[in-house]
């Protein structure tokens, strides 16, 4: 989690996860494993300092079934402090966990194939993309860093790309990271833009203060910035060959299914703390009508979005919600918004998803 101690307060929203479903490098040594049933991977991040993330598997196929703690059931250990992101490419699943130091190329059982572990200089994991048969992690070392998936024990390059780098996404050739910058010192206010060929830095783009979370569509960008003032969210539409951006709706998660932009908007009142008081509401950009059908869920409307992701697929919508506290709720809706079923998680804050089949 992201400044934990200040924007824990703020009940922010990190870390959307990035799903990439490709053809990977790495057909497991020439003997891929056989792809059945189609499969949900879900991370929950825990708490932080407390050792306890996890990795569950849903089926949404067939009988809805689901697996919880894989991670653990299959290498004997828990998966560490603070899982950050995961995502799937191939046959593998791919998380980095940022508390414990780590990035791993699980099987789809969820058993560890290969483990890096980052240096100090290199920083921890936070966000991860994949194109063309390689990871690249961006890294509280100021870097984003690049293995190959045939072998993730060593890296292939990394660039400096600035303090904090959060979430990475790649569109056509090139890799942006939100830059977000160390709060210790100061807050930056970038998109860094890395081009992926020749794996260098060759521009920055200026958004707003702290962004975080980076997602492409089309010929655009956008990026979620915080107000450090009040802490306030929005949402930014980048044209990166103007390097210009507007501002259009406050947003705290965004989702894309390749044609539309899909947010969730929130806000929590504070005045009357402990007791504090979320309203939650699903946009889609250029629409005024809601895109999820709350009827059978009106407790979304007070819950705090933690995950919001869309089956690359079939457009189902996943909605994963926290109190920082107690194990994870997931909220599954078709991809006309109708609910169809919810379950809990076996862990606090589930952050990321991932679909495999």
């Amino acid at each position: 989690m992201k400044k934990q101690f200040i924007k824990i307060l703020s009940l922010c929203v990190l870390g959307a996860a990035t799903i990439f479903v490709s053809c990977d490098k790495d057909e497991d040594d020439e003997k891929p494993e056989v792809k059945t049933e189609k499969r949900v991977y879900i991370l929950n991040e825990g708490s932080w300092g407390a050792n306890n993330s996890t990795l569950d598997v849903y089926y949404p196929d067939g009988e809805n079934t689901y697996q919880s703690k894989i991670f653990a059931s299959a290498n004997g250990q828990g998966l560490g402090d603070t899982g950050q992101d995961l995502l799937t490419y191939g046959n593998r699943i791919y998380v980095s966990v940022w508390g414990s130091n780590y990035l791993a190329k699980l099987d789809q059982k969820g058993k560890i194939v290969e483990k890096y572990e980052f240096s100090a200089e290199e920083g921890q994991p936070r966000q991860l993309a994949a194109k063309d048969g390689f990871i690249y992690v961006s890294t509280y070392g100021s870097k984003v860093i690049k293995f190959d998936t045939a072998a993730i024990v060593a890296p292939k390059g990394s660039v400096e790309v600035g303090p904090h780098p959060e979430e990475i996404c790649i569109s056509g050739n090139t890799l942006y990271a939100a830059i977000a910058g160390d709060y210790t010192v100061a807050y930056d206010s970038t998109l860094a833009v890395v081009d992926l060929a020749t794996f260098s830095l060759k521009d920055k783009i200026v958004v707003g203060l702290d962004p975080t979370n980076v997602v492409a569509l089309g010929d655009n960008l956008y990026v979620i910035h915080y107000d450090t003032a009040t802490w306030a969210q929005e949402i930014l539409e980048v044209n990166t060959t103007a390097k210009n951006s507007t501002v259009f709706d406050g947003g705290v998660k965004m989702a894309t299914d390749g044609e539309s932009l899909y947010y969730v908007k929130s806000y929590t009142d504070y005045s009357d703390y402990p007791n504090t008081k979320t309203v939650t509401s699903f946009a889609k950009k250029d629409s005024n009508a809601s895109p999820l059908d709350l009827t059978a869920t009106p407790e979304l409307s007070s819950a705090t979005v933690y995950l919001f992701v869309i089956d690359p697929e079939n457009g189902d919508f996943y909605v994963g919600t926290t109190d920082y506290v107690t194990n994870g709720v997931i909220y599954r809706f078709d991809k006309d918004g109708k609910f169809i079923t919810k379950f809990e998680t076996s862990g606090i804050s589930p952050n990321s998803a991932a679909f495999l089949k």
